[in-house]
């Protein structure tokens, strides 16, 4: 029995470039950086990943530069002869799924605030509590800029499995 199956968590290196083929189905092409532990310091691979169809058009609308996802699919290695003639061996992940793990930032953020009241008419001498304008904050931050909930403890069972 053979197995060819591979599970990678990383960081796209480059925004998606999205193709299509003469017979009309969607090609999209992206690098993967995947952080790998040793001993003693972390070191970087990078694996070039290759989706079909749906997939390659998902990929390249939904993902950018610094994406964190997670792609499951197989090894797969060609050939090619370059424009010089060399012929040129290539490894690649077949993409099968590409997961989103991190929201989609927006564009621009938009300030939380109450609109401006209405300026105080001449007959008060000074504005209510109910005329002052109120502003959102955000939750507070201990002094490294992290939340105070950043060390909340949680069980990664409750995580949602990718295998399923």
């Amino acid at each position: 029995m053979y197995h060819n199956r591979v599970v990678l968590v990383g960081r796209l290196t480059r925004d998606p470039e999205l193709r299509t083929t003469p017979d009309g189905m969607s090609v999209a092409r992206f690098s993967l950086a995947v952080r790998r532990s040793s001993r003693n310091d972390s070191e970087t691979d990078f694996f070039d990943v290759v989706a079909f169809r749906q997939l390659a058009e998902t990929v390249a609308n939904y993902t950018t530069k610094g994406t964190l996802v997670l792609v499951d699919g197989r090894l797969q290695t060609r050939t090619y002869t370059d424009r010089e003639g060399v012929i040129r061996k290539v490894v690649e992940i077949i993409a099968d799924t590409v997961r989103f793990l991190e929201r989609r930032a927006s564009a621009e953020p938009t300030p939380t605030y109450a609109p401006t009241p209405p300026a105080p008419t001449p007959t008060s001498a000074k504005p209510s509590s109910a005329q002052q304008p109120t502003i959102s904050t955000p939750p507070p931050t201990d002094n490294d800029g992290t939340s105070e909930f950043d060390d909340i403890a949680f069980d990664e069972a409750e995580l949602e499995d990718p295998f399923r």
